[in-house]
């Protein structure tokens, strides 16, 4: 899941809200009942002390202020579908309403005074309810109440200064004219503590003694006022004068008189004709063309001086000089000064954005010139905006890129270890010898590379499934040789032990040893894990090597062994017995004891189980399994508790199972990349299952469908095309670290990304596909980790397509950037068995988690410590999904209804939820 933000929880705290008629969920969690906080407190697995309801409503709290946005969303969707009162009970207002007027028992007030502190208070927070907060409200109720009946009595009003306002009609007397005007007049703020030692009538007496001396004062000012006007002015005629106190608003002081815009133009243009004016809410913006030299070229622009109005009108009415010519000169040479600091900035900034690039200082400046004169040419300003500085920035960084890349690709290849055979020199400085069982399945190549590793003083058994690993471990130990296991979630060490088996990503290229079997070669050539299959056969410093695999691989080899100088020996295995392809499709109805089905998907798995349940007993094996639950049913199968088994291609790579007929359920597959058909080496490599020697005389293949079969028939009778060079490697930690060096980044995604476009290799080698790695280290990014650990956290195992996964995985990544312990949390009590296709999914998911722990705590022993608790919820949770697949039927439902599904529809919703959201939608 992507990564969610605060503004997310923003918009579930605002539904929250939404929900609760504006409060907030810390006091709408108050008014819920018993029954809804223990129902949340249990899905959110909130341990409480107790049930009680303040213990309840306090932990719900802490844990919303703590909670994810994943925790956040699942609390409002359970509120929303679960809680319907809304609002607080009259008995809960009546409760508040009680405490409120408590407050008031020892004051004396009125009624009425009661019912307006209630109504102040009632919506509030009860913390927020005090004493000393309801007397200050009644203090300012009684103040107001005085108040109202002060302008009732005066014909004023008060402001919040306490001081009345009123409109009186004052006389301006002009040499040529006399006339009157209603202006606002305001007096000195009251006293409240003079007023409260009066009575009523010395309290009316006292506020009309300060209106007079307010009105009198202000006659006084206007007739100052007049005297000075009457005498010549430089800017206003005696005319414009009268008209503009006429046309003057009631509540404007004398000294800022409002002046019209068709006496300013006037004023300001016999002042210098090029000033242009412009008025913009409270400014008067002075306008005049000037010109600058930018690199050469002149470039014409505008001063704009902003003047508040009040200053402006001031200014005027009084006579003062207003000094426009050198308020723009100067600001227009301060303009102009950091114009050219800022053109210097960019310019010193794209210098050393190109240092050691042999860019001139000519091609630098063409960039700034280009988007400086636009934005000049634009706005008529000197201003150089951030969006200008950002274009030229953006567009300089793409002309250096193909530069800085040939740069950075020729000091990385002049470093780098480009042959990559070099990396792994215990391997170079021994005499390898390499032997190639190649063979079809069921011919004995792996058998007998095991016999000539038992007989071996030290060896490796490199598997490509841990579950294969397990069984070469088993067979070596029950063969009398001491032999530990190692696989990225599991050891089993005996300090004693001269042999190791373990899966093909785990080799340790600096342990040498006598004899390694490398099983399933041709994965060489796979798009996703090939690069393993490399590294051990190239890296494994071993006196023989002993490959396993199918004859297409052969020529892969032979190239290999001629880049390495080693010794190559072939030996060919044929397959021990034959293989009948049927004449006719099987139909479910008539599969024989023994058979085995081959789906591609797990849905498909299911689906087929489903179908065939009611007539046989049925063993599943597929990926999502652990290899403990896989292992169990294919011995069930194997030992005839249960009569057909329907599995994934998993059982492609030798699982030793009595299977008489394998039969294709499909002839096509989703590869990962797109659905194709079958080929070859598939076919046989899965073909090859049926008729094991040793159990069966003879093995027979199938298909459920005709044209299946066809084609099945085709590919298992054709040759098998050779793979092709070069062979894919991993970005090994080297790698990594030299390509942070070379490109000072610490940004995995970019290292990796680089890696892919940029890396060459002397030899056969390509760059290894590194999609899931990628995604993982996008996420990886986002925390402030050490680069190395990154890179190993890039590795895991990690399915991110499952939302529960993921949101794990960010929650120990999260504690490894505290440098905490990851505490594992275990499953809650497990019913029997799961009766729903999702409590099967949801408990494969919680194996994969334990995977994921497992192979952390190897690489992070300190902080990955919970093991005893994360064995025994393997345990439990492989048991269960055990007793799971021993039931008949599973059932899918639809995730918005409810109603049940074929368990082979493809989707979570149902036709008719499908319907409503794309109506919903247009």
């Amino acid at each position: 899941m992507a990564k969610k933000t605060k503004r997310d929880k923003i918009k579930i705290n605002n539904k929250i809200k939404a929900l609760f008629d504006g409060r907030g969920f810390d006091e709408a969690v108050d008014f819920f009942e018993d029954k809804i906080l223990i129902e949340l407190t249990s899905l959110l697995e909130i341990r409480s002390i107790n049930l009680r309801h303040k213990d309840m409503v306090r932990s719900l709290r802490i844990f919303w202020n703590e909670a994810s946005y994943e925790q956040r969303y699942t609390t409002l969707k359970f509120l929303e579908k679960n809680y319907k009162n809304h609002t607080p009970t009259e008995e809960t207002l009546f409760t508040k309403r009680e405490f409120i007027l408590s407050l008031l028992d020892d004051v004396k007030h009125t009624p009425y005074e009661a019912q307006l502190i209630v109504n102040s208070f009632i919506d509030s927070k009860n913390q927020k309810i005090t004493k000393e907060r309801i007397l200050n409200k009644l203090s300012y109720i009684r103040i107001q109440q005085k108040l109202n009946r002060f302008e009732q009595n005066l014909g004023v009003s008060f402001n919040n200064e306490y001081q009345m306002e009123l409109y009186h009609s004052y006389t301006f007397k002009l040499p040529d004219e006399t006339f009157s005007k209603l202006l606002l007049t305001i007096t000195a703020p009251i006293s409240h503590k003079e007023l409260d030692l009066l009575d009523d009538e010395e309290q009316i007496k006292y506020l009309n003694i300060l209106k007079v001396t307010a009105i009198e004062k202000k006659q006084r000012n206007i007739d100052r006022y007049i005297a000075f006007l009457s005498k010549p002015h430089p800017y206003l005629s005696l005319e414009n004068m009268v008209r503009l106190i006429k046309l003057m608003p009631p509540e404007d002081d004398l000294l800022e008189i409002e002046i019209s815009r068709d006496i300013l133009n006037d004023i300001f243009h016999k002042l210098n004709p090029k000033y242009r004016l412009r008025v913009i809410n409270d400014e008067i913006i002075i306008e005049k063309n000037r010109g600058v030299n930018l690199y050469g070229v002149h470039l014409e622009y505008q001063v704009s001086l902003p003047y508040d109005k009040k200053y402006i009108y001031h200014a005027i009415w009084y006579g003062k000089d207003l000094n426009i010519a050198d308020d723009i000169y100067d600001f227009d040479e301060e303009n102009k000064e950091h114009f050219y600091l800022t053109l210097k900035e960019m310019e010193d900034e794209l210098l050393e954005m190109s240092e050691n690039l042999h860019i001139s200082i000519e091609k630098i400046r063409e960039f700034i010139f280009e988007f400086v004169e636009i934005g000049v040419q634009a706005t008529k300003s000197l201003t150089i905006r951030d969006k200008t500085k950002r274009k030229v920035l953006f567009h300089f960084s793409e002309y250096m890129r193909p530069i800085q890349e040939k740069r950075r690709k020729e000091e990385l290849l002049a470093k780098s270890i480009r042959d990559f055979k070099a990396l792994f020199p215990m391997a170079r400085a021994m005499k390898r010898e390499i032997i190639f069982h190649v063979g079809a399945t069921n011919s004995g190549k792996t058998y007998t590379a095991l016999e000539h590793l038992k007989s071996a003083s030290t060896g490796i058994y490199l598997a490509p499934l841990r579950l294969l690993a397990l069984e070469g471990y088993e067979k070596l130990r029950d063969s009398g040789v001491r032999v530990s296991l190692i696989t990225g979630e599991e050891e089993i060490i005996d300090d004693e032990s001269t042999h190791i088996a373990s899966t093909i990503e785990m080799m340790n290229s600096s342990i040498d040893i006598d004899v390694c079997v490398i099983d399933e070669i041709q994965m060489i050539a796979d798009r996703d894990r090939g690069w393993a299959w490399a590294n051990a056969l190239i890296g494994v410093p071993a006196k023989k090597i002993i490959l396993t695999g199918s004859s297409d691989a052969l020529g892969v080899i032979e190239e290999l062994a001629r880049y390495l100088d080693e010794p190559l020996k072939v030996v060919e295995f044929e397959r021990k017995n034959p293989l009948i392809m049927n004449a006719h499709a099987t139909s479910l109805q008539n599969i024989e004891k023994g058979s085995a089905i081959v789906a591609f998907s797990r849905r498909d798995v299911l689906a087929l189980k489903q179908q065939l349940s009611s007539h046989y007993s049925v063993s599943v094996v597929y990926g999502n399994l652990s290899p403990e639950v896989r292992r169990e049913e294919a011995r069930r199968f194997r030992e005839g508790e249960s009569d057909v088994l329907v599995a994934t291609d998993a059982i492609a790579f030798g699982l030793n199972l009595p299977i008489k007929t394998l039969i294709f359920a499909k002839d096509n597959k989703f590869d990962g990349l797109r659905r194709r058909e079958l080929n070859a080496t598939e076919v046989k490599q899965i073909a090859g299952r049926a008729g094991r020697f040793g159990l069966l005389e003879v093995g027979y293949v199938g298909a459920l469908e005709s044209n299946a079969l066809a084609l099945i028939a085709k590919l298992l009778d054709s040759k098998l095309n050779d793979l092709k060079l070069p062979v894919a490697i991993m970005a090994s930690l080297e790698h990594i670290l030299l390509i942070s060096e070379i490109l000072e980044t610490q940004n995995l995604v970019t290292i990796f990304n680089f890696f892919v476009d940029n890396m060459e290799f002397e030899g056969p080698f390509v760059a290894s596909n590194i999609e899931s790695m990628l995604k993982i280290a996008t996420l990886v990014n986002d925390y402030d980790l050490e680069l190395v650990t990154k890179y190993i956290l890039s590795c895991a195992p990690v399915s991110l397509e499952s939302p529960y996964i993921e949101s794990i995985f960010h929650r120990y990544i999260k504690e490894l950037e505290s440098g905490n312990v990851v505490n594992y949390i275990p499953p809650r009590d497990l019913p029997k068995f799961a009766q729903t296709n999702e409590m099967l999914l949801n408990a494969e998911d919680r194996v994969r988690e334990i995977s994921l722990y497992m192979w952390l705590s190897f690489k992070f022993p300190d902080n990955f410590v919970d093991i005893k608790k994360v064995n025994e919820s393997k345990i439990r949770l492989n048991n269960f999904i055990e007793a799971s697949l021993r039931q008949n039927v599973f059932i899918k439902k639809c995730s918005k209804c409810g109603v049940t599904l074929d368990f082979s529809y493809r989707f979570s919703i149902c036709d008719k939820c499908h319907s409503k959201n794309h109506r919903r939608r247009y």
